[in-house]
């Protein structure tokens, strides 16, 4: 039974970019929607980075219905977290702004600015990724912190990449307000893109340490350590041994003409007795 494969057209391509362009454009506003509070804007962040995660990771067809299961379900932590970060985040930078020019024509003190550049750092490494962990990983809000913290640490090209993406995107949605209804997307795309080589390669690792036997390659065997220094001290020996019967041949060698020039002169001796009775 012959079978032949079909092309995709443009017929058939066109339904499925206006469906994934919904798709785009009904996640975009549910995040609008749910940012609305202020004080959710952490959990909504969270929910888009979940979808849009479950979207290319598992290919779900339920992008809308992904999105408020996570936004339900981390609704508490995020709007702690994003209070947190609103608290500290608008104490550190106004301290600085203080610390830079002072209020009412009155300067800072001198130890101002050091403590000010101290408290605004942090925020530069939690933010970016405290909400995708959030999506992500289930722990404690300081759990989550300390994480955030440790990946932006250890990841400090993307860390920067994302803060970059983020303004961008800000700045395109002051200046053309009806991106708004694509750009929100489009930069969460671009930071789980960053953001799901740390998380895969730190779960890498905890299942490693968890589960040891999975990884045969990475825990080599004991036995087959002291194998092979067995081994290696067998042929060693061998060496040795094939040495020292060579250094024995020699001098057997050496013996054996020893012996034949002693009989030479034992016959020569013979010889000259005889020539002597003969006389």
């Amino acid at each position: 039974m012959d079978q032949t494969m079909t092309k995709p057209t443009s017929e058939n391509a066109s339904p499925s970019f206006i469906s994934r362009l919904g798709d785009v454009m009904l996640l975009n506003f549910c995040f609008l929607i749910t940012c609305l509070p202020v004080v959710t804007i952490g959990a909504a962040a969270t929910a888009l980075y979940f979808s849009i995660y479950k979207r290319h990771a598992d290919h779900s067809d339920t992008p809308v219905a992904d999105f408020f299961r996570s936004f339900k379900k981390n609704l508490r932590q995020g709007i702690i977290l994003t209070v947190f970060l609103l608290i500290y985040m608008g104490g550190a930078w106004f301290f600085l702004y203080y610390s830079l020019f002072g209020i009412n024509g009155k300067g800072s003190p001198g130890w101002c600015l050091p403590v000010a550049v101290a408290l605004v750092i942090p925020t530069f490494f939690i933010a970016m990724f405290i909400f995708p962990y959030l999506a992500r990983f289930k722990n404690t809000c300081p759990g989550t912190i300390f994480h955030s913290f440790t990946f932006s640490m250890m990841y400090l090209g993307h860390t920067v990449t994302m803060w970059l993406i983020v303004l961008v995107s800000l700045a395109l949605m002051i200046l053309f307000p009806p991106l708004v209804m694509f750009v929100p997307y489009i930069c969460c795309n671009l930071c789980r893109k960053l953001c799901e080589p740390d998380f895969n390669y730190a779960i890498l690792l905890q299942d490693k340490r968890d589960h040891p036997e999975r990884y045969p390659s990475d825990t080599p065997d004991k036995k087959s350590e002291a194998a092979e220094d067995e081994d290696e001290e067998d042929d060693e020996e061998d060496a040795d041994d094939e040495e020292s019967d060579g250094e024995d041949e020699y001098e057997d060698s050496d013996e054996d003409e020893e012996y034949e020039d002693d009989e030479e002169d034992y016959e020569e001796d013979d010889e000259s007795d005889g020539n002597e009775v003969e006389t």
